[in-house]
């Protein structure tokens, strides 16, 4: 019996504000259809790093401590780390352990290994296929953030048990440099994959000495039926709003798919509830995670934006438009991306100690009171601010025009001009409140450059258990 002496101490979850109806996908192409309900999607500026920093950013400050393990199967860098951007990026301390974790599988792992070490377990991905496919139709993007630690008293949840039955399957691949995944005959896949499901039920439930139906099922899996039918094969004692609201809403997200049925899941349980994950690419991972505290309820995705089928491929990257007549922006430059990290990633600027003037950037003399060297570190990636002008751009290089603009007085002090996300002009007034959200600003030659955005000001939802949505 595999035990974890890590507990659940905190979760959120990070699903983009923009949604493409499935009709709209039916009817730009001209066929029946398209299926019920609408899938998120990331926003031009948005990626499985920017979403994972959004998720982690949701937990209370106490637990965003420990090694942080990155899942995703669709990573903006290879080579390079993308766990160091999110942790970076999230105000994780320079001895923490970063990993990267990639296929459909990477979720799991994530959780797994977490739980085993302590730290956090986050996985964000970005689904595509081609066009009318059922990748790009039922697929979907967000993210989700768990923390894991010994604290008796801050615990949520804990993981009793798990079991993995790996196989060698050709059911879902993507070779290096192609865009879009490729999948075998959906029924062969299913008939392997239905036997190797009621192995690890089986084992699960022995590892854990838990042998009665869980109160809820979920199932991360490509193919919406087989995850429906998976579901109710296996049984349990209520929960099945959540496949349904997930599918409707969000769609299918690859490596983040089980962290947001299980944070979805988490949300809608009481204490004592047990909750059977099951993730089925590749093999099947089964998990049971028991509730210790009751959850908030469910929670609406508020701010929702539909988009049209062209912004989806423009931001995809699968439909070419003619660009502005702009210069080409500079690519990023390793030093002083490096030697600026804590402004450029933590948005952390300084305080001067003798007056308390604040500087965004940082600065070494304080203009205020004339001192030199005597500051402090000030970092405003959690504050919120005030708008104090609006600017539009008609002709920058948005792809998303126009572009919007903001300076933003931070409470306690503090003045940036930054681009907001989000929201167009009709959404912004001079006096409203906004937040901070980290984002890729553009890219050039592939390489993505990031920084923080302003955008309105949502609320993060964390709960005293430390829950967000």
């Amino acid at each position: 019996m595999v035990t974890f002496p890590n507990r659940i101490t905190g979760y959120a979850s990070y699903v983009p504000a923009n949604v493409l109806q499935r009709s709209t996908v039916a009817a730009a192409l001209g066929t029946n259809g398209g299926g019920r309900g609408a899938r998120a999607v990331a926003g031009y500026d948005e990626d499985p790093i920017t979403m994972a920093v959004a998720a982690v950013r949701r937990l209370p400050s106490a637990v965003r401590t420990g090694p942080l393990y990155f899942a995703t199967s669709s990573p903006p860098f290879l080579d390079k780390s993308n766990a160091t951007v999110v942790h970076t990026a999230s105000g994780g301390d320079e001895w923490d352990l970063t990993v990267d974790l990639g296929g459909l599988r990477g979720g799991f792992a994530a959780l797994t290994t977490a739980a085993a070490t302590g730290g956090l377990a986050v996985m964000g991905d970005q689904r595509s296929g081609r066009a009318g496919s059922s990748d790009e139709v039922d697929g979907g993007d967000g993210a989700a953030a768990f923390a894991f630690g010994t604290d008796p008293d801050g615990a949520v949840a804990e993981i009793i048990g798990t079991a993995s039955v790996s196989l060698e399957l050709m059911d879902v691949w993507r070779i290096p440099g192609a865009a879009h995944a490729q999948t075998w005959e959906e029924r062969f896949s299913q008939h392997v994959l239905s036997e190797a499901v009621r192995q690890a039920v089986a084992e699960v439930g022995k590892d854990s000495g838990y042998t009665d139906a869980p109160t809820t099922t979920v199932v991360g899996t490509p193919n919406r039926r087989f995850a429906a039918g998976t579901a109710a094969s296996v049984g349990s004692t209520g929960g099945s709003d959540v496949h349904t609201s997930h599918r409707d809403a969000i769609g299918y997200c690859g490596a983040a798919d089980i962290g947001l049925l299980l944070a979805a899941a988490l949300d809608c349980a009481k204490a004592g509830d047990v909750i059977l994950v099951l993730s089925a690419t590749g093999g099947v991972d089964a998990m049971l995670v028991r509730a210790l505290v009751d959850g908030p309820g469910t929670r609406s995705l508020d701010g929702r934006r539909d988009i049209s089928y062209p912004s989806f491929l423009t931001w995809r990257g699968l439909l070419e438009r003619e660009p502005t007549r702009r210069p080409e922006r500079p690519g990023v430059a390793a030093p002083p991306a490096y030697r600026n990290a804590g402004w450029k990633f933590g948005l952390e600027g300084s305080r001067c100690r003798s007056c308390g003037k604040v500087y965004l950037p940082a600065h070494r003399v304080c203009g205020n009171c004339g001192s030199l060297d005597d500051t402090e570190p000030y970092p405003v990636a959690d504050l919120t601010g005030t708008v104090a002008a609006l600017s539009t751009d008609s002709v920058s290089d948005s792809p998303a025009p126009p572009a919007l603009a903001a300076v933003v007085d931070f409470d306690g002090g503090g003045r940036v001009l930054m681009e907001v996300a989000d929201a167009t002009a009709d959404d912004l007034a001079l006096g409203d409140r906004v937040e901070l959200t980290f984002r890729r600003t553009y890219q050039v030659r592939g390489t993505p450059n990031y920084f923080w955005k302003a955008r309105p000001a949502t609320g993060r939802h964390t709960t005293e258990k430390g829950s967000a949505r």
